[in-house]
């Protein structure tokens, strides 16, 4: 049984609250969900002496549609409200089938849409309790001096895990900040992730800017796929994953965005795919199409699966998807 760390907790009732309170206290994180961050507080990954609970901050769990079609999702939206929402489903096309495939039914239930864009990288010599990453000499990410996996004290490569990511990254969505000097600040989500998986550095975003909602521009029209391997049908994080969002007229392709997740600290975005516009999504164009994808990935060994079978898995998920959408 591993306990949790001792922690003060606030509760505060608006986005503006909760920016200070987390801005008063440098050794402080938000919790929303808690269904990732609770346990690593147990592995000893993260030591906060304050919790900034987000559970009671009024506008953050709404999903609005937008005058000019696109959707509005509060960062607090559970992750089974996306799974089940007709609208979510209508205007972010793809979205609540990236949301269904998250955990289990209990984890939808609590985990919320912020936490998942915002999920900690993930590696197999990161997610362990301390006295197992003790018995390694710790790793680059928490308390090492160098990559278990690359061999090299420069860079984490700990995987960017998240299912509605990928998805979210091929709808081109937009991910919004409330600063700590009260300021808004808007980030693409193909955009938010930096190559570096270490949690000081892998958001593209200021010490204690609070997630306020996820924005997805107006899909009319469109269709998507999202595709995840993983060992078992439930709970299992991806050890990949492939997002395709596509616009069609009649058969012939008109835009296609594809993003893979759970290979680096930041998702893939393939492409472009601009000499297949206008041309049938043919067996020939999705064989060019998985070809490309095959060559842009490079997974790595912090995600369990080896990483030749992974590679080749992404060319089958993206064969299947976009015969779907076909």
């Amino acid at each position: 049984m591993l306990p949790l760390p001792s922690f003060d907790i606030v509760q505060p009732r608006s986005a503006r609250d909760a920016v200070a309170a987390r801005a008063a206290e440098p050794q402080s994180l938000y919790l929303a969900g808690g269904t990732d961050l609770l346990v690593n507080l147990k592995h000893g990954l993260h030591a906060p002496r304050l919790l900034v609970d987000l559970t009671r901050v009024e506008g953050l769990g709404a999903i609005r549609e937008l005058p000019d079609g696109g959707l509005a999702l509060g960062a607090m939206v559970r992750l089974e409200s996306l799974a089940t929402s007709a609208l979510v489903a209508l205007r972010a096309p793809g979205l609540a089938t990236a949301a269904a495939a998250i955990a289990g039914p209990q984890h939808r239930r609590a985990g919320t849409l912020g936490g998942n864009v915002l999920l900690d990288t993930r590696c197999l010599f990161y997610n362990q309790t301390e006295f197992w990453r003790a018995s390694i000499g710790f790793c680059l990410k928490k308390d090492g001096e160098h990559c278990h996996v690359s061999g090299s004290p420069k860079g984490c490569v700990a995987a960017q895990s998240s299912d509605t990511v990928p998805m979210l990254t091929a709808l081109e969505a937009t991910a919004h900040f409330l600063l700590p000097d009260g300021a808004a600040h808007t980030v693409p989500l193909a955009g938010l992730f930096g190559k570096d998986g270490r949690y000081e550095r892998v958001h593209q975003i200021p010490t204690g800017a609070l997630l306020t909602e996820v924005q997805v521009p107006p899909r009319r029209g469109w269709v998507a796929a999202y595709h995840k391997v993983r060992s078992r049908a439930a709970i299992d994080y991806p050890q990949l994953s492939v997002a395709v969002a596509a616009k069609f007229e009649g058969t012939t392709l008109r835009q296609l965005s594809l993003a893979v997740g759970a290979m680096l600290p930041a998702p893939r975005l393939v492409g472009p795919f601009d000499d297949l516009f206008g041309k049938p999504l043919d067996d020939a164009a999705i064989d060019q199409i998985a070809l490309r994808v095959g060559k842009a990935c490079r997974p790595m060994t912090s995600v369990h699966g080896d990483p030749a079978w992974r590679r080749h898995m992404a060319v089958v998920e993206t064969r299947r998807a976009l015969n779907s959408l076909r």
